[in-house]
């Protein structure tokens, strides 16, 4: 029995020994892949770092402040310049004259006829505008002529601190019109040309009132 279990023995032993021991070529095969591995991570980190060293050696171009999108458009041209502000104080006499003539009361011809002979200063078209407008209010043609006088852009007689505006001039200068005022028509032809010009360049109110004017 104690031969049988020596046998035993030695035989775990030579297949142990036997389990152990690798054939040469998988020795060469597992050595040829590592030292391939090794050589694709020095390749690849040399590469990595070729193309930090590249990037530093450009000369970095000023990046430009990425502007707002409003901000990037050319300024807008107004084709209409505000009026200037008022050189004369609330209490100029010439407007207080016309204010007291609304006041107490006057017929549309008189209102005209006061417009007309106000002597010249610097309040005088404002305050000429005040009775105008009241006598074309009510119905007199050769006031609504003047008062589209002050609103037509291509008019260059002073108009005050009242605001150019094609539509509104268009509106007087019919009124006139109708009411028999014949110089209207010229003048309604000169606007027009006018809108046109602002239409073509892109105006929207312009394109708006060619397609209401008659």
């Amino acid at each position: 029995m104690f031969e049988s279990s020596t046998s035993l023995l030695d035989n775990l032993k030579g297949k142990a020994v036997e389990f152990n021991l690798k054939p040469p070529e998988r020795l060469w095969l597992v050595g040829i892949a590592g030292a391939v591995g090794l050589v694709v991570l020095v390749v690849a980190g040399y590469l990595v770092w070729q193309s930090f060293q590249v990037d530093e050696a450009k000369p970095k171009e000023a990046q430009k402040p990425e502007l707002p999108r409003m901000a990037n458009l050319p300024p807008k041209r107004e084709a209409i310049p505000p009026p200037p502000p008022p050189s004369y104080t609330p209490d100029a006499p010439a407007l207080e004259k016309a204010r007291k003539a609304l006041r107490e009361g006057i017929t549309p011809e008189a209102a005209l006829a006061l417009a007309n002979s106000l002597p010249q200063s610097a309040e005088r078209a404002d305050a000429a505008f005040l009775l105008l407008e009241f006598a074309a209010d009510s119905g007199n043609a050769e006031a609504a002529l003047a008062v589209a006088h002050y609103y037509d852009p291509t008019d260059k007689a002073p108009s005050g601190t009242i605001r150019k505006n094609p539509e509104t001039a268009y509106g007087w200068y019919t009124e006139a019109l109708t009411g028999g005022q014949e110089t209207a028509q010229p003048r309604l032809a000169r606007l027009r040309s006018w809108v046109e010009e602002q239409a073509n360049q892109g105006s929207y109110e312009a394109r708006e009132l060619l397609n209401t004017w008659r």
